[in-house]
């Protein structure tokens, strides 16, 4: 049963009149919610704060705008992949004029949004910007060309979205380098079995990505190896006390670390082309467990409650 649910959420069957929020890339919000989270916890140290979720309006509209773009310049492509038929595009509910008109209102409004913090988080959002165009559009196309692919969603999600969320209350230069470093390898690790799952599709109509070139199994293999050093970063960090590890999380949160290899592992395998289900089942899976961690973390870090 729960399988059949999931598999009806997955492929917009459960809630088909959220078609309009997926084409804004609402499920994705997630994805740059978290280490924007990390980011601001860390260095506001408290767990929530107006600032906080005004930073997540940002990050929405510019994950919105990010993906508008995308439909965009895929829309041909889209056309032609089944997993695409919620596109406003693809369905003809909207025109290309609508959809650049959209994708221009998300992105001034997240730009605008962003003067209320200092000039060093203006210039994260801007990256971020800049980042979105020349991954998405010619003669640039980044998506397109392998390893760059990589690298444009590891800078954008494992360093610069982080790296905001810091800067409103630390100066920029002093974001704890390893956690940093553990933040990228954990958010790599998520992204690459989304290559994996396309490399059919993408060389069937000739589109070059990392995944294409070396191969599902290779990419999947690169996830785990992702998984594995972000883990043993973290490890490294509290037996030495880095900052904003110490031994006391270590004792509570490091089984968790080591768990999280485990089940990637299992949930993502790591020897064939995986399907678009187990992609989706085995990545939140992780992510929840990941979460978990994370709160855990939080928790010790921001000593909330009394332990040890």
């Amino acid at each position: 049963m729960s399988d059949q649910i999931f598999s009806r959420l997955i492929s917009n069957k459960l809630f088909p009149q959220l078609t309009w929020l997926r084409f804004f890339g609402f499920e994705f919000w997630m994805v740059g919610f978290t280490p924007f989270f990390i980011g601001y916890v860390v260095g506001a140290k408290e767990l929530f704060g107006f600032d906080l979720f005004y930073g997540f309006l940002i990050i929405a509209f510019l994950t919105s705008s990010t993906f508008i773009l995308n439909h965009i310049y895929d829309l041909e492509l889209d056309k032609q992949n089944p997993r695409k038929e919620f596109s406003l595009l693809v369905r003809d509910t909207i025109t290309l004029k609508q959809a650049w008109l959209l994708f221009w209102f998300f992105q001034i409004t997240c730009l605008l949004l962003s003067f209320r913090f200092n000039s060093d988080f203006l210039l994260c959002i801007i990256g971020l910007t800049i980042i979105s165009f020349v991954y998405n559009a010619p003669p640039f196309r980044f998506k397109t060309r392998p390893g760059l692919d990589l690298l444009s969603n590891g800078i954008s999600l494992g360093f610069l979205i982080p790296l905001s969320a810091w800067s409103i209350n630390e100066p920029i230069l002093e974001f704890p380098r390893l956690y940093l470093f553990a933040t990228f390898c954990y958010l790599m690790a998520l992204y690459c079995p989304t290559m994996a799952v396309d490399v059919e599709f993408d060389k069937k109509f000739g589109i070059q990505t990392f995944a294409t070139k070396f191969g599902a199994s290779n990419t999947m293999k690169l996830s785990w190896t992702f998984t594995i050093l972000g883990v043993f970063t973290l490890l490294y960090s509290g037996i030495y006390e880095i900052f904003p590890w110490n031994y006391k999380l270590l004792i509570w949160t490091g089984w968790l670390l080591i768990l999280e290899i485990i089940v990637h592992y299992i949930y993502l395998p790591i020897y064939s082309q995986p399907s678009y289900h187990t992609v989706a089942k085995g990545s939140i899976i992780l992510a929840t467990l990941e979460a978990v961690a994370t709160f855990f973390f939080f928790i010790i870090f921001l000593d909330l409650y009394s332990i040890g």
